[in-house]
């Protein structure tokens, strides 16, 4: 008996054990940083501290990467650094289109002898912009604009314990992007300019308006106000409606055609809001392009131009996507939001139902293996 029992351990023993190999040699590739990464409890409780969602399921690493330093960092952080470069991706294109258009535009050397651009170089580099940001950064949901971000927290369920750290890295993007094309293009500024002339609107020759917006001399306050609360508004109701499942015009969350729709959103908005006060939408470019200019030599005229214009598109861009998204969800959209609730959202516009349900559908979104945009 005794024999028998141990024989029937030792065939159990090796039936386990082949089990478990064959288990070993089965297993994927890339597999879920959950699945072996003894840190993730630490992990999550730093993605709460600082704003992010601790439930998100993390992205998946190469087997064995998980238990290098940088790879947690990575994963742990992944909405801040896709958004930081996303941002930055579009700051180098918006920026050094206008700056090619401005610097270059009399070079008769250019080919064709018209100079290296013009002013329809800047919608289409950003656009571009946009569109290869938004590709970057999807990771995070590629916002890439605080207003929109704003708009987002308000009416989309975006957690506001979130928006802090996803404008902080928008605005890094955007600084260390007007850093990059500063650099690059030092040499032509000093060409254009005079050697160390770092000009600012009105002044002949300026070139301060490569890394920020500012205002035509003849545009008084009220028409500055419209024309920075009015372009980020249409943006935010076409992103709306990109997005919305409900929609019937458009694919779910836009589909894989959301980059390019945007692409020729900002195209338009450049060639229909681009001349007054230079179709300033974006909080992070305009602070962060402005802030940069002034580090690097730009006077303090920066900040007191067109009197004092700066805090317009910095400020009044969360006015517009505010009223962007108001205004859709008013007359089209039937989903979950503070307006399709009691006194249309009046009484209490930061719903924390609306925003429960919005962030259960978009965890239902990530985990559809359909949607590739969220």
């Amino acid at each position: 008996m005794p024999s028998n029992s141990s024989d029937r351990t030792l065939a159990q023993y090796d039936d386990n054990h082949e089990a478990e190999q064959k288990e070993e040699l089965l297993k994927p590739l890339y597999a879920p940083s959950y699945v072996r990464d003894p840190h993730l409890a630490f992990r999550m409780r730093k993605r709460k501290y600082i704003g992010l969602d601790p439930e998100r399921p993390l992205k998946p690493h190469e087997r064995g990467a998980e238990k290098f330093f940088w790879s947690r960092v990575r994963s742990t952080l992944q909405e801040p650094f896709s958004e930081f470069l996303g941002t930055f991706t579009l700051a180098c294109f918006y920026m050094g289109s206008i700056a090619q258009s401005s610097l270059g535009a009399t070079i008769p050397t250019a080919p064709g002898g018209f100079g290296y651009g013009s002013y329809m170089s800047v919608p289409w580099g950003t656009g571009i912009g946009v569109m290869l940001g938004i590709y970057i950064a999807g990771d995070s949901g590629a916002y890439l604009n605080p207003a929109i971000t704003f708009a987002n927290c308000m009416f989309r369920g975006l957690p506001w314990r979130q928006f802090p750290i996803t404008v902080f890295s928008q605005f890094m993007g955007a600084f260390v992007g007007t850093a990059l094309v500063y650099g690059n293009y030092v040499a032509a500024i000093d060409n254009y300019s005079g050697h160390g002339a770092r000009l600012v609107p009105p002044t002949e020759k300026y070139t301060a308006s490569i890394f920020a917006t500012y205002p035509q001399t003849f545009t008084p306050k009220s028409s500055q106000a419209i024309q920075t609360i009015t372009p980020i508004m249409l943006v935010t109701i076409v992103v709306s409606a990109l997005k919305d499942d409900y929609n019937n015009g458009v694919s779910k969350a836009g589909g894989n055609f959301f980059p390019l729709a945007m692409f020729f959103l900002f195209y338009g908005i450049g060639i229909a809001f681009g001349w007054e006060t230079s179709g300033a939408t974006n909080p992070a470019l305009d602070f962060g392009g402005r802030l940069m200019s002034n580090c690097v030599g730009y006077p303090s005229e920066v900040w007191s131009a067109g009197g004092y214009y700066f805090w317009m598109p910095i400020f009044l861009p969360f006015v517009g996507a505010a009223l962007g998204a108001f205004l859709y969800d008013l007359f089209v959209y039937t989903g979950p939001s503070p307006i399709n609730s009691p006194l249309l959202g009046f009484k209490k516009l930061t719903s924390a139902e609306a925003q429960e349900k919005n962030k259960e559908r978009r965890v239902d979104e990530r985990n559809d293996s359909q949607n590739d945009q969220v």
